[in-house]
């Protein structure tokens, strides 16, 4: 008999394949490489969508051990009910451990075939996967990519045998809608093509609170995703953290201070979240939170001890989380803070969908004898600046409307980077730079919201007025886009935004030279306190 000819091994789902691959394709020439996982995995599936295909992200399966759920896969995309979708974002090819995880997702689901895909390089790599032929095939690699839920303990590996009870449940996201695949008991048998015909069993359907729009799994995803993120904030003074009830924090040292006071600040990143979210950048907005409240404590002289979030959405993404939690977790790290605890929440008809916000609060303490303002403030000292690192976190609501429609990713001459990058630059922290040398200064304003014209003022007595010279410092680029594009007049530039400036430093005369020698970065002198009637005079 005549041998047949090699080829590619057909497959019930080889023309759904063909199609998802050629979407792939469309997803690498718009995005191109250095991007995200997950932003190639959102696009793909926004393209099979609008291509008439089912698709799902982050579709889940339970993963049954003997008679106990013990843990949870997900896939990247389950598209149709019926093809597994993997996709990555490697600088590097392909390797076995990607290919053994799209075996164990197909041995789960029973799907016939999976596509594996690697956005992270110059062109599109890519691999057809058949499902595996047996047990042995995939059982190997069940711990490496099988996600536990807190408080779940896998057995032990090698009590696993080819005879173990395995089994896996796809959860049906639709409700009222049948599901399309079976509980597919896994053995040593070579699997069968997807029965869509099968509904999942009754346990396993959507909890009438998944229903309701909270998924308290996807949030135990969010937790496992940052927590070491988190744990690596932590110091000797944290007892309890993530996963208590309430933060436990050792407070003996401060029984070695003379005259303790603990400083606290609440705030938030404001209408910068909608800006980030728009790109799909997070990160700098966790840097942008607990650096703002570092600020708000250091203008009174205090060192932070620990941090404390607040994440708030209408539909929680464990990874957006993540990212957000990540970004404040090394914030808090480079500032030597503990963060030590939080909440995420997910209400769906309070915020709209794809938004979310985030607060945070900071705890610090001084010797009251070093609280900031001092009460020698006179006329004639000092005002200097400190540069900031764009617009912080203030203004979002003006700058949103100036730029609306505009193109983010688009790269400025003038900036010398994308608009994008320009507006979302994190908040910076003058912690490290200023707090070794508060001993020579007499106040310090943050320049938040309200910029020149309503933060010096808050530090001044009654009887003394602050004269910022406009020329003292070269304005960033940034701010003359903002007011040429918006027809701003300067004096609301200056009432709005901190204009290059973060902070100030108010300081005797006779110690300037000897500041701005001691510390490594630029800090101009900006201005001077005279008599007056408690203002800001822009001259």
């Amino acid at each position: 008999m005549a041998k047949e000819k090699a080829g590619l091994v057909k497959t019930p789902l080889d023309e759904l394949t063909y199609k998802v691959n050629g979407l792939a394709m469309q997803v690498m020439r718009e995005l191109r490489s250095g991007h995200k996982e997950e932003f190639y995995q959102r696009r793909l599936a926004e393209l099979c969508l609008e291509a008439g295909l089912r698709a799902e992200m982050e579709k889940r399966v339970e993963v049954w051990i003997n008679e106990s759920m013990v843990g949870y896969l997900y896939l990247d995309l389950w598209v149709e009910n019926a093809l597994v979708v993997e996709c990555k974002a490697l600088s590097h090819d392909l390797t076995n451990h990607e290919l053994h995880q799209v075996l164990v997702y197909l041995a789960a689901t029973g799907s016939p075939v999976g596509m594996l895909y690697n956005f992270g390089k110059s062109t599109l790599e890519f691999k057809r996967i058949l499902k595996p032929a047996s047990m042995q095939d995939w059982q190997k690699y069940l711990y490496r990519v099988i996600w536990t839920p807190p408080d779940t303990t896998l057995p032990c590996e090698e009590s696993i045998s080819p005879n173990t009870p395995i089994r896996f449940s796809v959860i049906s996201d639709f409700a009222n809608q049948p599901a399309v695949l079976p509980s597919v008991p896994v053995r040593d048998s070579v699997l069968e093509s997807v029965d869509k015909s099968v509904p999942i069993r009754d346990s396993v359907t959507e909890s009438a609170y998944s229903r309701s729009g909270v998924d308290i799994d996807a949030g135990n995803r969010a937790v496992e995703l940052m927590k070491d993120s988190v744990k690596a904030t932590y110091n000797e003074s944290v007892l309890a953290g993530i996963g208590s009830f309430g933060g436990l924090f050792d407070a003996s040292t401060l029984k070695q201070m003379d005259s303790p006071v603990l400083v606290a600040s609440t705030d938030g990143v404001g209408t910068k979240v909608k800006l980030a979210a728009s790109v799909g950048r997070y990160r700098g907005i966790g840097h942008d939170i607990v650096n703002h409240c570092i600020n708000d404590i250091l203008v009174q002289g205090a060192r932070p001890l620990f941090f404390m979030d607040y994440f708030a959405t209408s539909k929680l993404n464990p990874e957006r989380t993540a990212e957000v939690v990540t970004g404040i977790a090394e914030a808090c790290k480079e500032s030597g803070i503990a963060l030590l605890g939080g909440e995420t929440a997910e209400m769906p008809g309070v915020y709209r969908d794809g938004e979310f916000d985030v607060a945070g609060t900071i705890v610090g303490v001084l010797e009251r004898s070093r609280l900031l303002p001092r009460s020698n403030l006179l006329a004639g000292d000092l005002i200097l600046g400190l540069p900031s690192s764009g617009p912080h976190t203030n203004g979002y609501s003006l700058i949103r409307k100036v730029f609306e429609g505009a193109d983010l990713e688009s790269v400025h001459p003038e900036l010398g980077c994308s608009l994008a990058d320009a507006l979302l630059a994190p908040h910076r922290s003058y912690f490290n730079a200023l707090y070794p040398h508060l001993d020579k200064v007499k106040a310090l304003a943050h320049l938040t919201g309200g910029g020149f014209i309503e933060n010096i003022p808050r530090v001044l007595p009654e009887n003394l007025s602050a004269v910022i010279h406009l020329n003292a410092w070269h304005v960033p680029p940034l701010w003359k886009l903002i007011q040429e594009q918006g027809n701003i007049s300067t004096e609301e530039m200056y009432r709005v935004f901190n204009m290059g400036i973060g902070m100030v430093a108010i300081v005797d005369k006779s110690i300037v030279n000897h500041l701005q020698s001691s510390i490594s970065e630029p800090i101009f002198i900006i201005g001077e306190l005279i008599e007056g009637e408690h203002k800001t005079i822009l001259v």
